[in-house]
Formats: C-alpha cells, structure tokens, sequence
C-alpha cells in the first residue's frame, strides 16, 4: 500500500514539474526583465530606506514591551530583531521569533520567560496595529457609501475597546486564566500593565503604513500604473499568501500574490512578477546581509540550529 502511494507522489510531482516547466518556457520572461532593468533608482531607493525603517520601527516596539521587565539596551533589541528577520527569511518555518529570543538572551542576558513574554505582546501589540491599519486605510480609498459607513462603524468600536482595555491595562487578560497558570504569568502581566502597549502599538501601525509605501513606491517604479487601492490590495493579498512560508523568504509566493492581487487593476502578470522580484530583493538581501555581519556571518549556522 505504501508503495503504492508512493507511486501516485511520484506522478503528481511528474506532472507538478511539468506545469511548471510549461509556465516558465510560456512566461515573457523578456517584459519581466526589461521592467526591472528599466526600473526608477530613486523611488526604489526611496522604498529601500522605507523598508528598513520599518523594520527599526518593529525592533524599537518589541524593545518598549521588554525593557520594563528586563533592562537592556536599544542596540541589542535592534541586532536581535533584525537577526530574527534574516532567519526568517531563510527558514520555510517561523523560526524567526526563537532567533530573536536567543539573540537578546545571549548578548543582553535577558531571561528567556521574560524574551518569550514580549514576543506575545509585541504580537498583539501588531495584531492591534493591524486591525486600526485596515480600518484607516481605506480612508484614502473610494469606498461605496454603505462600506463607508461600515468602516467608520468598526473603527468607533475598535477606538471605545482600545480605549477601555488601555485604560484597565492589558494585564486583565492574564487575569481571566486560572490561579495556578496566572501566577507562572506575572512577567507577562507587568509588561501588559496601564498603556504601555500604546507606543509599540504605535510603532506596529508605522511599520504597516511605511509597508504600504514600500509596495506602491516600488509598483510605481518598475512602471505599474497603480493606485493606492491597487497597492494596498497588493499588500494584503502578498501578507495572507505568506502566512504558512511554504518557501524561504515566500519566493515564489509573493509573485503570485502580486499577481492575483493585481489582476482586477488591469495590471499584466509579466509587470507584477517583475515587481515582486524587485520587492523581495529591496526587503531581503539587505536584511540578510545585516543580519550576516550582526551573527559575524554565522547566520546559516544559525538558521540550521533554530529551525
């Protein structure tokens, strides 16, 4: 029966490589790299120092939710995360958030509960940010008027909650569980105390915007007459695609989000692959080359271990 299954995994992947082989031959490859050849340097140099600016922005938040619990310096907050993103961008699992940890316990002497904690705020923190960013954005779209006035419903009672549990502090949360869990909890509930989660969230709702930015700036300059809606579509539909990282850093995977999420704007796949390459080259190759000199380039090493 195995060998049979076996069998059967064989011939889908015969046939897998098959599409693919006739998708790569078919593809006008040709446009894809004349649109990167003739790409704008400015923007993209604008866009490069935009992605990179969200990524200190992600590092600075996640160094607000820490400190409280464990002092360290806003150096060694920057060069953990920015490793975690470089293993990230090597690794098909999440293994991201375990570099960071050991990065900032190793060279800072963080404990590792109090490291772990944070990652949990900073990600609601994040989550926070991304629900305000979905609400607000639009507010620069044309939306149908009974979408407009769905959008400013949700994001009333979004600002009355963040309100509310700001004002009673995040640590009610930890509160709900049962005694003997919430008392393994109690750096966990000091990090979530009174507002301290505004600043990073704040920092998290950046990170989105200049994310934004980046993925407009670099459409615009491989020469994809997009609107802001088309962007911000490209945006969401490259996110939700790269949510299980099935390949190193989604390649692949974000091309084809670009792709579909860019069809219904009239825009050619050939233009969105094209885009998608300069994309991924702006927000990883940097990131993997600091992330190398940060490790004194033991980075793969690294990856190899957390994975």
């Amino acid at each position: 029966m195995s060998r049979r299954w076996r069998w059967v995994w064989w011939l889908l992947g015969l046939v897998g490589v098959g599409f693919a082989l006739k998708f790569f031959t078919a593809f006008p490859w040709r446009v894809t790299f004349a649109a990167l050849l003739g790409a704008n340097p400015w923007l993209l140099a604008i866009a490069f120092a935009a992605n990179l600016s969200s990524l200190v922005a992600k590092g600075w938040g996640w160094h607000l939710v820490l400190k409280p619990a464990a002092p360290h310096s806003w150096r060694h907050a920057q060069e953990a995360n920015l490793v975690g993103a470089a293993v990230n961008d090597l690794s098909v699992a999440v293994a991201g958030e375990a570099a960071r940890v050991h990065v900032i316990a190793q060279r800072a002497g963080v404990p590792i509960a109090a490291a772990v904690s944070s990652v949990v705020w900073t990600r609601l923190a994040e989550a926070l940010a991304l629900a305000v960013f979905l609400i607000m954005a639009p507010s620069l779209l044309e939306l149908e008027p009974w979408l407009r006035v769905l959008q400013v419903g949700v994001g009333l009672a979004l600002v009355v909650v963040l309100l509310l549990a700001w004002a009673r502090g995040w640590s009610w949360l930890a509160d709900q569980l049962p005694p003997a869990l919430a008392a393994r909890l109690a750096v966990l509930r000091t990090m979530g105390r009174g507002g301290r989660l505004l600043l990073p969230t704040l920092f998290a709702l950046y990170n989105w915007a200049t994310q934004w930015a980046t993925y407009h700036l670099v459409l615009r300059a491989t020469h994809v007459p997009v609107s802001l809606a088309a962007s911000f579509t490209a945006l969401i539909a490259a996110n939700l695609s790269g949510l299980f990282r099935p390949t190193p850093a989604n390649v692949g995977v974000t091309q084809a989000a670009l792709v579909v999420g860019l069809l219904p704007f009239g825009v050619a796949p050939e233009q969105a692959v094209a885009a998608g390459l300069a994309l991924q080259g702006l927000q990883v190759l940097p990131v993997l080359l600091l992330g190398a000199m940060v490790t004194g380039w033991r980075l793969l090493k690294l990856e190899t271990e957390l994975a």
